[in-house]
C-alpha cells in the first residue's frame, strides 16, 4: 500500500514538474518573441473578444496553420487577418462572403456572436492563417499574464520555489529515516 502511494505521489510530482516547464516554455516563448509560440508548426494565437463564442470562448488558445492555400478558401472557413485598417492586430473571424473588389478576390468577414459583418473587406494579402479547429481553454489568460513583468517573475519563482520546498521536505524525511534506524542499530552492552 506504502508503495503504491509512494509511485502515485511520484508521478503526480513529475506529471506537475512537466505541466510546469510546458508552461513557462509557453510564458516565456510568447513574452521573448514578443508574438505568438508555435508549436508543430501550428501557430498559438489568443483570443482576446467573445465575438466568435460559441465557437471559440474569451481567453483560449486556439492553434492556426499559417500554410494558407487561398484558392481553398471558402465561405464559412475560419480565417486570422490583419484587418485593412490595423495591420497592427489579428483577428480571427469566419468568412461571410468571398467578393471581388476592383479585380482583386476578398473576404467579407463576421465574428460568430457579432450581429453584423465586418466593416472591411478582407485583402487575400491580409490572411495570415486558417484556424485549425483545435483550442485550448483559458490557456490565453495565463500567456497574457506572462507577458507582464510581474506575470514572467511569477512563472519563475513559484514553481522554483515549490520544487526547492518538496526537495527540502524530501530531504528531511530521509535523514529522519536515517536516524531512526541508527538509534534501533545501536545495542548497549551490559557491563559485567
Amino acid at each position: 500500500m506504502r508503495t503504491t502511494l509512494k509511485i502515485s505521489g511520484q508521478l503526480i510530482f513529475y506529471l506537475l514538474l512537466a505541466l510546469f516547464v510546458i508552461l513557462i516554455f509557453f510564458g516565456v516563448a510568447s513574452r521573448f518573441t514578443g508574438g505568438n509560440p508555435e508549436l508543430f508548426g501550428q501557430r498559438m494565437l489568443v483570443v482576446l473578444s467573445g465575438s466568435m463564442e460559441p465557437k471559440i470562448h474569451t481567453g483560449s488558445v486556439i492553434f492556426d496553420n499559417p500554410n494558407v492555400q487561398i484558392s481553398s478558401l471558402k465561405v464559412g472557413d475560419i480565417i486570422t487577418f490583419k484587418p485593412p485598417t490595423d495591420p497592427n492586430i489579428l483577428i480571427t473571424h469566419r468568412i461571410y462572403r468571398i467578393v471581388k473588389q476592383n479585380g482583386q478576390e476578398g473576404f467579407m468577414t463576421k465574428g460568430d456572436a457579432n450581429a453584423v459583418q465586418d466593416g472591411w473587406i478582407v485583402p487575400v494579402n491580409n490572411v495570415i492563417a486558417t484556424y485549425d479547429h483545435v483550442t485550448i481553454p483559458y490557456l490565453g489568460y495565463y500567456l497574457e499574464f506572462i507577458r507582464t513583468k510581474m506575470g514572467l517573475a511569477m512563472v519563475l519563482i513559484v514553481p522554483g520555489a515549490f520544487l526547492i520546498i518538496s526537495q527540502i521536505i524530501s530531504l528531511r524525511k530521509t535523514l529522519r529515516k536515517d536516524s531512526s534506524d541508527k538509534k534501533k542499530t545501536v545495542e548497549i552492552k551490559p557491563e559485567a
